[in-house]
C-alpha cells in the first residue's frame, strides 16, 4: 500500500511516505515548522523513491487533539492533495500515536500537553481499542486519575508532560506512525469527511470568552 500521512498537530513534524513496501519518513521536533517545512518535505521523501503523489493509494493525517491552527494545516492539506487525486483518507489521533508506541501493553495511558495547566489523556487496550476516549483533564485530575487505575498500565506522553507523571517519552514516530496509519486503511473514505479532534476551544475563543465574562473550556 503506497500512502502519504502527516502530523502537523503534535509536538513535533511528522511526515511519513510508504512506496512499494519501503518507508521514508521526516520528523523535526518544532511543529511550528509545518506550514514552512511540510511541501517540502513531502516532495523530498516523494522524489526518494521517484514517487509521484498521485502514485499514492490513500492519504492520513493526524486530526488532533493539539494545536488549533496546526491541525488545520495538516487536515487542509491531506484533504487537497486526496480530493487532486481522487483518493480516500484516513485520521489518527495524537494520543493514539503516542499510544502505538508502546503497542501490545494493556492497557496504555496516552498523555499530552494542552496549555494552560490542562493535558489530554485517553486509554487504550492491548490492542489499540480505546477505552477511554480523548479528554482534557487539569494536571491535578490527571495525577488524580493515574492514582485510581489499580491494574498495571503502561504511561506514555509527549516531551512537556512525560516528566511531571514519570512517563515513558517517545522520541522516533516512524514506526507506530505506519502501524497506526495501516490499522486504520479499511477505514479510509472520501478525505471530505474527514473531521477535526478539537476537544477545547481555540486559544483566542477562550481569551474572548474570559474578557467577556464567559465560562467556557
Amino acid at each position: 500500500m503506497n500512502y502519504l500521512a502527516v502530523d502537523t498537530a503534535s509536538e513535533s513534524l511528522k511526515v511519513l511516505v510508504s512506496y512499494n513496501g519501503s518507508y521514508g519518513y521526516f520528523q523535526c521536533n518544532d511543529f511550528t515548522a509545518a506550514s514552512v517545512r511540510l511541501m517540502p518535505e513531502v516532495d523530498r521523501l516523494l522524489r526518494s523513491f521517484n514517487a509521484k503523489i498521485s502514485d499514492m493509494d490513500m492519504f492520513a493525517c493526524v486530526t488532533g487533539p493539539g494545536s488549533f491552527t496546526g491541525i488545520r494545516i495538516g487536515m487542509a492539506t491531506i484533504k487537497a492533495l486526496a480530493y487532486v487525486c481522487g483518493k480516500p483518507a484516513v485520521g489518527v489521533t495524537a494520543l493514539e500515536l503516542l499510544a502505538y508506541t508502546t503497542k501490545g501493553e494493556d492497557p496504555t495511558v496516552a498523555v499530552c500537553d494542552a496549555a494552560n495547566g490542562m493535558r489530554y489523556v485517553a486509554v487504550y487496550d492491548g490492542k489499540m481499542r480505546e477505552l477511554l476516549s480523548p479528554k482534557a483533564l487539569s494536571a491535578s485530575e490527571l495525577k488524580d486519575f493515574l492514582a485510581e487505575i489499580e491494574e498495571p498500565y503502561a504511561l506514555v506522553a509527549d516531551s512537556r508532560t512525560a516528566g511531571e507523571i514519570n512517563a515513558a517519552c517517545p522520541e522516533d514516530f516512524r514506526d507506530a506512525f505506519a502501524a497506526a496509519v495501516e490499522a486504520h486503511a479499511s477505514e479510509a473514505e472520501d478525505a471530505g469527511l474527514l473531521q477535526p479532534l478539537y476537544i477545547r476551544k481555540p486559544q483566542a475563543e477562550r481569551d474572548l470568552e474570559k474578557k467577556n465574562g464567559q465560562a467556557g473550556d
